[in-house]
């Protein structure tokens, strides 16, 4: 018998993908693989965008840009949010890694430390307060940087229907004015659902090409890309009243049907799903019973 099995659909991602490439265009859909492309592994991942025509990438760090550019070749562009550091300056050149710059100490290191002028975009902070240009530093950045390869930024409520998404946009119009002429990404997965205006020339979906992210209004149109299955190793009647689990944190209020099934927290699944979580069984959306154990979790599949 085996296992808990993570399945991973390579065409479900890439068809993601299209559906975000086609959503803003003529604007450009990048994708963002960081994090092992959501733990799900930059490598598979990386050359099935690539092998699909995606040829813009965002990591968080240069170490997982050396690893996605040995997996997708020399020719799609890697971006690093992060950006540059003194003792990270090399992989940028080993690798044609294309740093973002946060800050002003990040760009005066990056146009002091390469021997000829290579690519690098600018972040603005347009009010998350997290990696970014705060608007004092717009106009001195301009000064030393005035053709970045792009300016981003990162909207802090792109996920909502919020007042924040259009003053944030209006920051960021505001801030790009600085660098006319020069492509602007605003917008991650739910920044892309607001609309049109929000597209600008990239976008750079994250966890929408995953299966995941907000729904837009018009009701979801991504594919289902992960999907975790386990066996079931045991069926089992009880009567009302029977407590299950650890500690007995839930008791059956009437007679009940119990199936246990071989997964738990050692396989990474998250002992916060107790008494809470769902699982399908046989097509039918079931509740988690219970405290979930180390390898172990009841489901409630009465009827």
């Amino acid at each position: 018998m085996a296992g808990p099995r993570l399945h991973i659909d390579l065409d479900a991602l890439v068809a993601n993908w299209r559906m975000f490439q086609q959503r803003v265009a003529p604007g450009y859909a990048c994708a963002v693989v960081k994090a092992n492309a959501y733990g799900l592994g930059v490598e598979p991942v990386g050359k099935a965008l690539a092998k699909a025509g995606c040829s813009r990438f965002y990591v968080a760090w240069p170490s997982e840009g050396a690893i996605l550019r040995l997996a997708i070749g020399p020719a799609p562009e890697i971006m690093i949010f992060h950006g540059p550091s003194p003792d990270t300056m090399d992989l940028f050149q080993l690798y044609n890694l294309t740093p973002v710059l946060n800050s002003l100490d990040q760009i005066d290191l990056w146009l002091t430390g390469n021997t000829a002028p290579r690519p690098a975009a600018i972040q603005i902070d347009v009010g998350m307060s997290r990696l970014g240009l705060p608007e004092a530093h717009w106009a001195t950045a301009a000064k030393m940087l005035p053709k970045p390869a792009r300016v981003i930024s990162h909207l802090s409520c792109g996920d909502e229907d919020s007042p924040a998404n259009a003053q944030q946009r209006e920051t960021f119009e505001r801030a790009t004015s600085h660098w006319p002429g020069v492509p602007r990404s605003l917008s991650a997965t739910g920044g892309t659902y607001q609309g049109k205006p929000f597209h600008y020339e990239e976008v750079r979906p994250g966890i929408g090409l995953y299966g995941g992210g907000p729904t837009p209004a018009e009701g979801s149109a991504s594919h289902t890309v992960v999907t975790l299955t386990a066996p079931i190793l045991q069926v089992r009647d009880i009567k009302g009243g029977t407590p299950v689990g650890y500690g007995g944190t839930w008791t059956a209020a009437a007679d009940t049907t119990l199936a246990t099934v071989g997964l738990g927290y050692a396989d990474g699944f998250l002992r916060s799903a107790s008494n809470t979580g769902m699982a399908f069984v046989g097509g039918q959306k079931r509740p988690i019973v219970g405290r979930v154990s180390m390898d172990l979790i009841i489901i409630d599949v009465t009827g």
